[in-house]
């Protein structure tokens, strides 16, 4: 599960610096095979930032369809790993004031090896989909 603040802060009518912090919780259970009846639990926390750019492709009528990239990186808070991950994104967006933005975004990131032996989601599915839906506030540059 994945909670995200987001901020966009325009560059042009159709380009877009993004960021925000984003929290991740990670839960597994998991049995040896010394043990296969004894099931053990992993609850992982992460906290990150993401930084990106959006380019919209087409606006109609409150409605804009974008695709965006960006770098994570993101902190475990129960342990020492970091995490580093890039994210490409297709999405639409519905806006409900000038400022605020009801969106639907299917993605899909690459998270690269933590370096520890956690066995976790991301490493067993580096290369992971995900649908992101939310609200999101616009900052213009003007």
């Amino acid at each position: 599960m994945s909670l995200e603040l987001s901020v966009y802060y325009q560059l042009n009518p159709r380009l877009a610096f993004q960021t925000g912090v984003n929290y991740t919780y990670l839960y597994s259970e998991f049995s040896t095979p010394l043990y296969p009846n004894i099931y053990r639990e992993q609850k992982l926390h992460y906290l990150g930032v993401p930084v990106g750019l959006s380019w919209q492709f087409w606006k109609t009528s409150g409605f804009s369809f974008y695709l965006s990239g960006s770098v994570m990186l993101q902190k475990c808070l129960n342990e020492k790993p970091w995490q580093w991950s890039f994210n490409a994104s297709a999405g639409a967006e519905y806006a409900i004031t000038p400022l605020l933005g009801l969106y639907l975004e299917p993605s899909l990131g690459y998270y690269f090896h933590d370096g520890t032996s956690f066995e976790h989601y991301y490493k067993e599915h580096p290369l992971a989909p995900s649908i992101e839906f939310g609200l999101r506030l616009h900052i213009s540059g003007k």
